[in-house]
């Protein structure tokens, strides 16, 4: 009788896992028709000038991702921008293959998006265990693709074919400016590409960085602490730590017509914090304007933190 019983119970469970799995098969299908269908239908809306149901798709998440590629290959370059767009709000790996496809697209301001959501939305260290990326990274630098963030990215792919790309960018920009977005200081293309040749060890490019660290403009000294993961040398971080006496304002941080404005000392201040994980017994956030009691325990830190 147990037996029995148990033999019953089996099969029952059985043919339920089975009728379960009837039901669902199906119904994850017509889920991904759907999404197909919808980004289908919104990039046909936006062809003719209607960008909403694709601004719409984003509320699906990295589900639309799949459903992309097509669409960062075609011929108007309004929707591969759309596609783009969607892409650099993800954080999701999948969008990373992608985004390394829209590298390459005819258009500067494609490319120069795509760059900025890799280094902005993805570990750099995860990128870096991706090859394919580097020879993208590389061959959008060939193409003129001088955006900030392209050249930086480049640094995690060290090797002849990197510094020669880099050498490359050098030899033709000449007094070329980029910027690594819209509210960041624009600065010569030759110290985004000096960060990226010093992190792979170039010594030149390394005294470059000293000296603009120590005397450069106030853009070129914002920019530099503006991207202090970049910057692995111990002596350039130290040159950069004298912006903790600059008093001077700078643009970010706060909004536009608010006083007061951050300086370039609080700059350098939260971004030497944050670099190398400083203990302070302070708090602070991106808006914070440092005391000068705050400014000197960063500076004895920082000195207990990074020895010369």
């Amino acid at each position: 009788m147990n037996r029995w019983y148990a033999w019953s119970l089996s099969l029952l469970t059985t043919a339920l896992v089975l009728i379960l799995l009837i039901f669902q098969f199906p119904q994850g299908i017509a889920m991904n028709d759907d999404i197909s269908s919808q980004v289908n239908t919104a990039f046909a809306a936006a062809r003719k000038g209607d960008y909403e149901p694709v601004s719409q798709l984003g509320e699906q998440g990295a589900k639309i991702i799949p459903y992309l590629q097509p669409y960062l290959r075609d011929e108007d370059e309004m929707v591969r921008l759309q596609a783009v767009a969607l892409l650099t709000a993800s954080d999701d790996p999948a969008a990373i293959p992608l985004l390394a496809l829209a590298l390459s697209d005819p258009l500067q301001d494609i490319r120069a998006r795509a760059a900025l959501a890799l280094y902005e939305r993805h570990d750099p260290l995860q990128l870096a265990e991706r090859p394919e990326l580097g020879e993208a990274l590389r061959a959008s630098l060939d193409q003129g693709n001088d955006a900030a963030a392209a050249i930086l990215l480049l640094s995690y792919y060290p090797g002849e074919s990197t510094s020669a790309a880099l050498q490359a960018l050098d030899e033709r920009v000449g007094d070329a400016q980029t910027e690594l977005a819209a509210w960041t200081p624009v600065v010569p293309v030759t110290l985004v590409t000096a960060i990226s040749r010093s992190r792979i060890g170039d010594q030149a490019a390394r005294r470059m960085l000293l000296q603009t660290s120590a005397d450069g403009s106030l853009a070129e000294r914002e920019f530099l602490l503006s991207v202090l993961r970049e910057i692995d040398s111990p002596e350039v971080l130290h040159a950069l730590a004298s912006a903790l006496d600059d008093t001077r304002e700078i643009g970010g941080g706060v909004p536009s017509g608010i006083q007061p404005q951050r300086r370039l000392c609080d700059l350098a201040a939260t971004s030497l914090i944050k670099r190398l994980n400083l203990k302070v017994n302070f708090s602070f956030s991106g808006q914070h304007r440092f005391t000068p009691a705050e400014i000197d325990a960063v500076r004895q830190a920082m000195v207990a933190g990074l020895p010369r």
